[in-house]
This record gives structure tokens, C-alpha cells and sequence, in this order.
């Protein structure tokens, strides 16, 4: 079957488009073109086409993670889409760096990014493979919808949703439009500070979750990303397992897989739960009972004014350990400028996926307890497993662990090891 490229708008259209009005870029696998005026522009709407260079290791991984999936899930005709496209950046190096791709839908609302999409289409010469491209100017939802009302053809096996801000608007059409039996969606969300709790209300309207500003702040907002995502699943009579969930410099991206069984999905509601906080001494405990046995004062200094919570949140495991084993043995064959960030990111994903909920920082200890230098992280780690207890690093923050220890015998052990 050769290309087929179906465009709204006529193809002489697009050729108007001038060299000298673009910047190129190579990118991975792939090479493309961004307007210049874009170039220097911190990433907004305001741009012609929206274009993010810190999202490259978005990219990366999300390249990795469907060859892994794939192979793992016997994938063998994949049905991709690319519902946020903007330059196509991101659909371009899934086509020239992933395996078995049948047709990908390359979208996005904005006129100017599908002319873009496709100038970058022909570019990589993609327009002679053996790949039905589909390049469409509409809004996400309606395209969800469209493929959803679709009879007797295939379902996509992967979504893509990867906005400016929130993706909880379009989650739920995404889940009627998927394969709902190991189906990958990949969901990004970039209004972190509505998940790290700097604007509680609004995450608690656009997420159903209540969340907090703490120095774990980080994880408890991906729990939050990945609650929200399970219950809308959960509206479309499917459930989700979350295998890779990711935080980098300001987004965070959960990959996870559908699956359609009622009473697996019922099962399913013990990963929902809270995590509790003390802001007067720091402890926290994540729990899945009812949240009105919660204790009314701190176990630990009894305060009775200090305790908050977080959640509904997802409070069983973010990744899974062979798939991110996968991801690495594809990242060691990987020319990324971001190979050796990747591995350490992902190792320490497998690190900390057995351990308990939110992690320490281990500066901010240090400067708590007025410590004159900071013992080194893979001491501290050493120190604890020596006194029987789980240590590991983790992925939301390089300079902290995670321990199933609790904080004032972690605060000795600092100590310990200053002395």
C-alpha cells in the first residue's frame, strides 16, 4: 500500500511556504523545519507553530517506549496518533525511528502547523514510504471521536495526547477512540503547578484531586495525573496499568496500558488512596483506607493544627520493571545527546518502584539539622540497607531518597555520617 496523505487544504497551498521564513533543526533520527521567528521564542501559544527543544527527551522516550511496547505486547501493525502534533517533530521520529507502523494520524488545530507538518512530511522524504500517513486540521476531541465512530476498522494501538497545559479535556474521547485491550496511551500534562499544589484549587477542579506543596510535590502530582486518567478509563468501562511514568525539567508524561475486564477494574480501586503530612515535622504516610479514619493529630509530634493530605492519588506502582529494562537495552543502541540522562532517569525509575510513597531531600535535611557538609547520597543509601532497611534514589529528584525508615532515624543516620 503506498503513502496516502489526506490534507483539508490543497497541496499548492503548502508549497508557498519559503526556506527562508524556516529554520531547520535534526532532531534524533529526523530533520525539520520551524519557523525562524519561532526559534528564540520561549515556548507559548503565541507561537506560529508551537515548538518546546527542552520536550526532546519526551520524544526520546516516547520513541523507546513504543518499540518496547511493541515487542512486549506482540504488536505487530501499529495505529498511531499523534493527536497535538504542531511541527510533527514527534510523529516524524516515530516514523523513522520505530518498527511496524501501518498508518499514523498526524494532527493539530492550528492551520499554519499542518502546513508545517506537511513541508516536514516531504522533508524526510515520508511521502514515498509504505505508510499511510493521514495529516488532518482538527480539534483532538473531534478527531477521538471520528475514529471512534469508525465500524469495522481497527482501533489505534497508541494515543498520543501531549498539550500546552492540562490533558484532561481530551482523555476521556481519547479512551473511547483506543484499542481497549492493551492499547498504549501516552498522556503529557505541563501545568505543573496546578499538580505540585502552587494552585490547589484548580487542580482539585481540573484532576478531582486534592494535591500538595511539598518537597515531594513532584511525585504526588503524577499519582494525581494517574488517578485522573485510571477513573476516566473507568467511565469507559476499561481500567489502566500504569508501565513508565516520567518527570523532567516541567512536564510529566504516564504511559499506560488499557485493559477491559470489570472485575479486574473493581480490584483495581485499592490503588487509589491518600497520602497523609505533618507541615510542623515532616512525616507522611500514604494509606488506602477511608479517609475519615484518618488520625486528627500528627503520630509523630502530635500536633493537632499541621496535618493535611493529598489525594485521591494512585498509591500502587508507577512503572513496570520490565518494561523500563526494554527501554534501556533499546536507550544503549540510542545516538541521543540524552543517552546517558535517559539510563540514569529510567534506573532510577526501577530503583524506587517498590518503594514507599514521596522522598526525602537530603540538602534540605542537611540544612534543617545545620550540618556543616552533605554526606554523599550513595553513602546514606548504604547506611540505612546496613540497619535492614529499603534505600533507593529516585527519579523526581536526584539530590533525594526514598526509605521505608522513618525521618528522625534518617536524621541520625546524617548525622552519623557527619560525625
Amino acid at each position: 500500500m503506498i503513502t496516502k496523505i489526506n490534507l483539508l487544504f490543497c497541496f499548492n497551498k503548502y508549497r508557498i511556504m519559503k526556506n527562508k521564513d524556516l529554520k531547520l533543526i535534526r532532531e534524533g533520527l529526523a530533520e525539520f523545519y520551524i519557523y525562524t521567528s519561532d526559534n528564540d521564542l520561549i515556548p507559548s501559544k503565541a507561537m506560529n507553530v508551537f515548538y518546546n527543544k527542552r520536550m526532546i527527551i519526551n520524544r526520546d522516550i516516547s520513541s523507546l517506549a513504543i518499540n518496547a511496547y511493541a515487542t512486549l505486547f506482540k504488536q505487530d501493525e501499529l495505529l498511531i496518533v499523534d493527536s497535538m502534533a504542531a511541527s510533527g517533530i514527534s510523529a516524524i521520529r516515530m516514523l523513522k525511528e520505530c518498527k511496524n507502523i501501518k498508518k499514523i494520524y498526524i494532527n493539530d488545530i492550528n492551520p499554519e502547523a499542518v502546513k508545517l507538518i506537511d513541508h516536514n512530511i516531504r522533508l524526510n522524504n515520508l511521502d514515498k514510504d509504505f505508510i499511510q500517513i493521514e495529516i488532518t486540521n482538527k480539534d483532538a476531541n473531534l478527531l477521538f471521536s471520528e475514529i471512534a465512530s469508525f465500524k469495522n476498522q481497527k482501533k489505534p494501538n497508541i494515543i498520543s495526547i501531549d498539550p500546552f497545559g492540562t490533558p484532561n479535556t481530551y482523555v476521556d474521547s481519547a479512551f473511547k477512540a483506543i484499542q481497549n485491550v492493551n492499547g498504549l496511551m501516552c498522556v503529557t500534562a505541563t501545568d505543573t503547578a496546578v499538580l505540585f499544589g502552587v494552585r490547589p484549587n484548580a487542580c482539585i477542579r481540573k484532576y478531582l484531586a486534592k494535591p500538595l506543596h511539598t518537597e515531594y510535590c513532584k511525585e504526588v502530582g503524577s499519582r494525581i495525573l494517574i488517578y485522573f486518567i485510571s477513573r476516566i478509563a473507568n467511565i469507559n468501562k476499561m481500567g489502566i496499568i500504569p508501565i513508565l511514568t516520567i518527570y523532567s525539567g516541567h512536564f510529566i508524561r504516564v504511559f499506560c496500558i488499557s485493559y477491559k475486564n470489570r472485575r479486574k477494574i473493581t480490584q483495581s480501586f485499592k490503588n487509589f488512596g491518600y497520602i497523609l503530612h505533618c507541615n510542623n515535622c515532616g512525616y507522611r504516610y500514604s494509606f488506602k483506607e477511608n479517609i475519615l479514619k484518618i488520625p486528627k493529630r500528627c503520630p509523630m509530634c502530635y500536633n493537632v493544627e499541621c496535618l493535611d493530605y493529598a489525594g485521591p492519588l494512585w498509591v500502587d506502582n508507577m512503572h513496570d520493571t520490565n518494561f523500563l529494562e526494554n527501554i534501556l537495552l533499546l536507550n544503549k543502541n540510542s545516538k541521543s545527546p540524552n543517552k546517558n540522562r535517559i539510563e540514569k532517569l529510567l534506573t532510577f525509575a526501577i530503583d524506587e518502584n517498590e518503594m514507599p510513597i514521596s522522598y526525602y531531600n537530603i540538602h534540605k535535611l542537611c540544612q534543617t539539622l545545620k550540618l556543616s557538609s552533605v554526606p554523599k547520597i550513595e553513602a546514606i543509601i548504604s547506611k540505612i540497607k546496613e540497619m535492614g532497611y529499603q534505600c533507593s534514589r529516585t527519579h523526581f529528584d536526584f539530590l533525594s531518597i526514598k526509605s521505608d525508615l522513618d525521618l528522625p532515624t534518617i536524621k541520625d543516620v546524617l548525622v552519623g555520617l557527619q560525625k
